[in-house]
């Protein structure tokens, strides 16, 4: 027989769920993404670079000039690419410009309170309440899975709504941070490689008219 003091709280009879377990796994495609590349994120950093002295001899300037592709070629190979520092800055753009979306709430907060053992004794007010105030506070769909999610993983029990409010704070900060720091990081890959190509170009061009030389002596 039914626990009589749980009739009533079961959420997922209330009405279907509009969004698909499939699509709350893509909306945490940001963390995914911050997850595998925030290593190589941080690493993406135009190095310090000592001015070249342009009233050094050639043979110096070569030196220091060969300094600076060594610390540019190392910087670019330990780096993430242009295309994975796009493809995290367009997802983060994404997350944190995206609207409120009520079936998203419903959904992230039904796989969260599915989880639990214990829940609240009026787990309708509850709901009630917390869905108004996420929605109210316009949090983003992806940033109330991610919060959902590490609420899921790292509370022992069902929080609070200011702590759930909290969670989604912290976590929109987070992403908005990120979106900085990968379109800075983007900006100095850039900026390495352009300032890598100067410093090939007489190089390669000496060696083409070197090889042409040799080619026609």
């Amino acid at each position: 027989m039914a626990d009589p003091k749980r009739r009533g709280q079961e959420i997922a009879a209330a009405a279907p769920r509009a969004v698909e377990r499939n699509d709350l796994q893509s909306l945490l495609e940001p963390e995914r993404l911050l997850s595998r590349y925030d290593y190589a994120i941080a690493r993406t950093c135009f190095p310090a670079l000592r001015a070249i002295d342009d009233r050094a001899s050639p043979e110096a300037i070569a030196q220091q000039e060969q300094g600076h592709r060594e610390a540019l070629e190392h910087m670019l190979a330990r780096s993430a690419t242009q295309h994975e520092l796009g493809m995290i800055g367009k997802a983060l753009a994404v997350a944190t410009a995206t609207a409120p979306d009520e079936g998203v709430i419903e959904a992230c907060l039904a796989a969260l309170i599915d989880t639990r053992v214990k829940l609240p004794h009026n787990l309708p007010v509850y709901l009630e309440a917390l869905i108004y105030d996420l929605k109210d506070e316009g949090f983003p769909p992806t940033v109330v899975a991610a919060a959902c999610q590490r609420i899921r993983r790292e509370s022992v029990f069902l929080p609070e709504i200011s702590e759930v409010l909290a969670v989604c704070r912290e976590t929109l900060a987070r992403y908005r941070e990120r979106e900085r720091t990968v379109a800075k990081a983007l900006e100095d890959h850039r900026a390495a490689e352009a300032y890598l190509a100067r410093l090939n170009a007489p190089t390669a061009l000496a060696e083409a008219v070197s090889e042409e030389g040799r080619a026609h002596g």
